[in-house]
């Protein structure tokens, strides 16, 4: 496991202490957090002080430029805070140590005259110290990230639900046929009959009164008349049948293949926070200091 060690400058000795804490807060070990400033250094480490020479050297593999950066700022009352830290968690280092202002390394190494040239390809060449540093515990650094993977399978639940198959509708109305009958009518009709008499039969007094004789003609006439009768029934009703149907889908599970993994010997590279994390360019993280 890389371990690469983070440093930022403060121009106010609260900014550093606040970074401090929240480096703590977010289980950064106490040893792997040292702050330098004019008259010794503070934190969990033990180091020189910070105006003794060669002590930049031991933190980043050698004088350069960059140490008289450091020296300077430091005699002029800034805190120089260090973070050793394996290199997966070295994003989330870099974000808490860019919450209280740090100074841009890049304009800092300006104002005093030293080229930005040498603080950039210190920064892109880590140096790899001959003494191993030693890891983060496994707990540390938990703010980000989860060390425990879940195990998930999915089961098939299987439910109903009505579907319309459609159906059929009985609907009633009145139509009109032409039909005809025949039908045999009677009609009576009157008519006046006249006979000559020629008998010679007599004639009384009582024959001369009067006398009205009537005859009623008739006929016969259609009357039309209907009648209703039920001929036939229609009706709706369900016949219910079950069946068992088999039901095929996929399911989805996880496996997790447990091995061993081997100890690599750890390394430790330095880096500035001021340098946008040059040292690691395969692992891509936010800038550490970048210019105000």
């Amino acid at each position: 496991m890389t371990e690469e060690t983070i440093v930022a400058m403060y121009d106010t000795p609260a900014h550093a202490e606040a970074a401090m804490r929240d480096l703590k807060t977010a289980n950064v070990p106490p040893n792997a957090i040292s702050s330098h400033a004019q008259g010794g250094t503070a934190g969990g480490t033990t180091a020189a002080p910070a105006r003794e020479p060669g002590f930049w050297s031991s933190l980043f593999g050698g004088e350069s430029a960059d140490s008289a950066v450091y020296d300077r700022s430091v005699a002029s009352g800034s805190t120089v805070v260090t973070v050793k830290v394996p290199e997966q968690h070295k994003s989330q280092v870099v974000e808490i140590l860019e919450r209280y202002d740090p100074i841009d390394f890049d304009d800092r190494a300006a104002s005093y005259g030293t080229t930005q040239t040498t603080t950039t390809t210190m920064a892109a060449a880590p140096v790899t110290v001959a003494v191993a540093a030693a890891p983060l515990p496994k707990a540390a650094m938990t703010a980000t990230g989860d060390d425990t993977i879940k195990v998930m399978e999915e089961r098939l639940t299987v439910s109903k639900r009505a579907v319309n198959n459609g159906g059929a509708r009985v609907r009633s109305y009145v139509v009109e046929t032409p039909v005809e009958e025949q039908v045999s009518l009677h009609s009576e009709t009157v008519r006046i009959e006249r006979h000559p008499v020629t008998n010679g039969a007599p004639v009384t007094a009582a024959d001369f009164t009067e006398r009205v004789v009537e005859m009623t003609e008739t006929h016969e006439e259609a009357v039309v008349g209907k009648t209703a009768r039920v001929v036939e029934e229609i009706s709706l009703r369900k016949e219910a049948s079950d069946r068992v149907e088999k039901v095929r889908d996929t399911v989805r599970s996880t496996k997790v293949d447990v091995e061993q993994v081997p100890a690599v010997e750890a390394t430790t590279t330095t880096t500035t926070a001021a340098t946008k994390l040059a040292a690691a360019p395969p692992m891509p993280a936010a800038p550490a200091n970048p210019k105000r």
